[in-house]
This record gives C-alpha cells, structure tokens and sequence, in this order.
C-alpha cells in the first residue's frame, strides 16, 4: 500500500504519508490524514496498522494489478470482483472466494480487501478498505468483524 505496511505504529505511519497526526480516536483505534484522504485503524493493544481505508471522493488511486479501485461505480467492479474471488481458491480456509457482508458490499478475504461504498451526491462511489491478514477473514462482517463501528457507521 504504497509507503505504508501493516504492522506499523501510528507515529510510523504519520511519517510515511508526510502528514501530522492531529487526533488519535481511542474509542475507534482510527486516525484520519484529511488532507490525503486516507483512514487508518489500528489494533486495540499494540495500536499497529491494521486497515487502512481510502476515501471515494478525494483519496488517492489504489490498483489491483491495472485495476482501478478508488471512487468507481461499484457496478464497474462486479466482474472484476467475481473473477478475482474465483481465482483465490488456494487460499487458506476462511480466506479463499468472495464474502458478502450484511450491508451487502463485497469482500475478498484472500486480498485483504472490503469494497465498501460511500455516497457521493447521487452516487455510490467505491471505497476499499485493506486489512492485515489477521482481521481479513471476518473482515466484511460489520457485526462481529474487526473493523471498527465508525468505518460502518459513517460511510
């Protein structure tokens, strides 16, 4: 994910994407970088990288291999979603295919990937959300999964 890695504290992170840490939520282990419109979540004892969302309307690109991830009709994505869960069948137990979560946005727990949604005036615009391989597997579940409440509440 570009400058940042997994497993990086918070002041690591701040760093690598040149831009202050202005406030830490406690209650949602989340730190907002406004200016580069990017998420991040941390664990709740260590307080290292664990998700890193990126905003649909001013975030930066992020590609799977060509494809464009940031800020697309979600529709645009069907097929390339369906077709990359397929070919993730040697994937570990609980992380291999395509996951549907209760709100009905796609996950890809073999990629560390939730394509989530995020209003944007009349549209849905995509907004993936990549997690560490230790959160992937109840990733898209915003009932019981890792991810904190604010990422499913606010967006």
């Amino acid at each position: 994910m570009g400058p940042l890695q997994f497993g990086q504290k918070i002041d690591e992170v701040a760093a690598a994407l040149g831009e202050p840490v202005y406030s830490f939520d406690s209650a949602n282990q989340w730190v907002q970088f406004t200016d580069l419109g990017v998420d991040t979540y941390y664990t709740g004892n260590d307080r290292t990288l664990a998700a890193v969302a990126f905003d649909a309307c001013r975030g930066p690109q992020v590609l799977h291999t060509t494809t464009r991830l940031v800020g697309r009709l979600p529709s645009e994505l069907t097929a390339w979603i369906e077709s990359t869960a397929q070919s993730l069948k040697d994937m570990p137990p609980g992380l291999n295919g395509l996951r549907v979560g209760l709100n009905g946005e796609a996950g890809l727990p073999g990629l560390g990937l939730v394509m989530r949604c995020q209003q944007n005036g009349d549209y849905s615009r995509t907004r993936p959300v990549l997690v560490a391989r230790e959160w992937a597997e109840s990733s898209v579940d915003s009932w019981e999964g890792p991810i904190p409440r604010r990422e499913w509440s606010f967006f």
